[in-house]
């Protein structure tokens, strides 16, 4: 992990999130990728952890954020207002790391609001003061906050009402749940993001009734296969120039 942070191989592949109105791209989430040079393609579930626990998490997510971000200022400077999303973990929330990023963002000359911070819906995610005064930095900054995977099991509803966010992710899991408790649990999401005037984006769409289910919670945006998987930087143009 250490070699790969420091020689490059750590690459972001981008996957869209579609406005569900318009069917148009709108937010390309930044996804780790380890380019390995022996094993080839490697995917995050198998690196992830080992940087959680081997305190390398911070170095990964910089890695992503720079090549990322620059690849999207790139986009806007030639007339693409695509948004980004990257993954935060709840270790991060951190002041500086809001500064950090904060500072990141702006040298980039993104608009505001144009980046979000996916914070990753963990145990990990314990509401302290430090995390909640971080997320709020990241808003006074002009950095979205996301609460990635809502109803994965971890977040409450009740703790969605005391968390700062701009942005909630349906996780995909309640999106394979026929059961009526599912749909009950992610309409009292979007009833909270909607007090809050908070994007909501459904994750795990893989079929057109997944669209239409989404749009009867009545989510923003809707991500997943039906619509893309995630794809290198070279794809995105194509993606880009088909809309």
């Amino acid at each position: 992990m250490q070699r790969a942070v420091r020689q490059g191989e750590l690459v972001p592949y981008f996957q869209a999130e579609y406005d569900l109105a318009s069917g148009r791209p709108v937010v390309f989430e930044a996804l780790s990728r380890w380019l390995h040079p022996e094993r080839g393609l490697v995917m995050p579930d198998r690196f992830i952890a080992i940087a959680e626990r081997t305190g390398l998490i911070g170095d990964l997510g910089r890695t992503i954020l720079v090549q990322a971000g620059r690849r999207v200022a790139d986009w806007h400077r030639r007339g693409r207002r695509i948004g980004l999303a990257v993954n935060v973990s709840p270790s991060q929330l951190r002041p500086e790391f809001a500064s950090t990023m904060v500072k990141f963002v702006r040298a980039l000359d993104l608009p505001e609001w144009t980046v979000t911070a996916e914070i990753t819906e963990t145990p990990a995610l314990s509401e302290t003061c430090e995390e909640v005064e971080t997320m709020q930095a990241l808003i006074a900054g002009g950095i979205g906050v996301s609460v990635d995977d809502f109803g994965s099991g971890f977040t409450s509803l009740e703790a969605l009402e005391r968390m700062p966010f701009t942005e909630v992710k349906i996780d995909r899991s309640l999106m394979r749940r026929p059961d009526p408790e599912a749909d009950v649990l992610a309409l009292a999401a979007v009833a909270v993001a909607r007090r809050r005037e908070a994007v909501v984006v459904a994750e795990g769409i893989e079929t057109a009734q997944d669209v239409d289910r989404a749009k009867a919670w009545g989510c923003d945006r809707g991500q997943g296969f039906f619509f893309s998987p995630a794809v290198p930087a070279d794809e995105v143009e194509r993606l880009l120039a088909a809309v």
